[in-house]
């Protein structure tokens, strides 16, 4: 190519450890950069205006994993978040002394569907999305493909009032290259059957289902160890007087979640809100694990995802049953 493709990401709190940040750091990452200059815009988190919750900070290892790969890293400031509005405007935000759209020949987003800041406003750019919860439709004429990672998205998009003609399915992006090892030394855990699962600190996806069907198979030979996830959960295992059960810190350095996977025997999650497609259970089945879930009344995108690789249950009675089969 006698001219390099110019593609310019655009995320909120684009360099955490979430799986709609790392969708798209991997992306960009392995983007040929023969063929491609790509440059990542990001700003760390920032209170929300019209609620109480807080997007996930920027992580150090993603930081440091988007270097080793030659990404061009841009940051911009954003005060807040306003959540009032439909658009979800950043606040006093330097942004548009940042970035210019007539530098780039393509813009790579990664949000929830509805018209969002700052992409309403980039008229002239053709626009790439990746959907990752399905809180609308933008049919905004410059958008030229958007990319679903389950049928599920993609048909619940469709009727909301999605152009089925710009539909792109993809699959989850997965860069693993893990070293064998696991924690069972370190927490003390080598006679164990382990159940488990990792999940950023968030109250407000907190799920009761897995601890609530593990206390009904708990024996001296099983542990439930949680990576991250709310303290809620801590509290939930003392309310179920539940013996073996850890929870330890949360790590977005990807050896840290290799190691924690290969600890376990079963990946048994939980989320509140469900999942539209999930790095932590694409990850999970990259180690063969079986894969216990639930549905939700939000999304349930990963029944597609998870296929025959294991169960999506109805409720507590279904979830303890699976966890007895193994």
């Amino acid at each position: 190519m006698d001219k390099k493709i110019k593609i310019a990401f655009i995320k909120f709190g684009g360099l955490s450890a979430g799986g709609t940040e790392k969708f798209l750091q991997t992306i960009a990452a392995n983007l040929s950069k023969e063929n491609f200059e790509v440059t990542y815009f990001y700003c760390d988190s920032a209170p929300y205006i019209g609620s109480n919750y807080k997007h996930a900070d920027t992580d150090l290892n993603r930081k440091t994993y988007m270097e080793k790969h030659d990404v061009n890293l841009i940051k911009f400031s954003v005060e807040t978040k306003d959540i009032t509005k439909r658009t979800h405007d950043w606040v006093n935000t330097n942004f548009w002394q940042k970035f210019d759209e007539n530098k780039y020949d393509i813009i790579q987003t990664g949000r929830a569907g509805h018209p969002e800041y700052p992409f309403y406003k980039i008229k002239r750019t053709p626009i790439i999305d990746s959907l990752h919860l399905s809180a609308g439709v933008d049919n905004q004429y410059n958008i030229s493909r958007v990319m679903h990672i389950t049928k599920w998205s993609s048909d619940k998009w469709i009727k909301m009032g999605g152009d089925r003609k710009r539909v792109v399915i993809v699959s989850q992006p997965m860069e693993i290259d893990p070293i064998k090892n696991n924690l069972r030394n370190k927490l003390n855990l080598n006679e164990k059957f382990i159940f488990g699962f990792h999940q950023r600190i968030d109250d407000n996806i907190f799920s009761p289902l897995p601890l609530e069907a593990y206390k009904k198979n708990e024996t001296e030979k099983t542990e439930f160890l949680i990576m991250g996830g709310s303290n809620l959960y801590s509290e939930q295992a003392k309310k179920l007087e539940i013996k073996n059960f850890k929870q330890i810190p949360h790590s977005g350095k990807p050896q840290d979640i290799y190691d924690f996977l290969q600890t376990l025997n079963v990946y048994a999650h939980g989320r509140k809100d469900g999942e539209v497609n999930s790095t932590a259970i694409a990850e999970a089945m990259f180690f063969g694990l079986p894969i216990i879930s639930h549905i939700s009344s939000i999304n349930n995108g990963h029944i597609e995802c998870i296929g025959e690789a294991g169960m999506v249950v109805k409720n507590e009675i279904e979830y303890a049953g699976e966890l007895k089969k193994y």
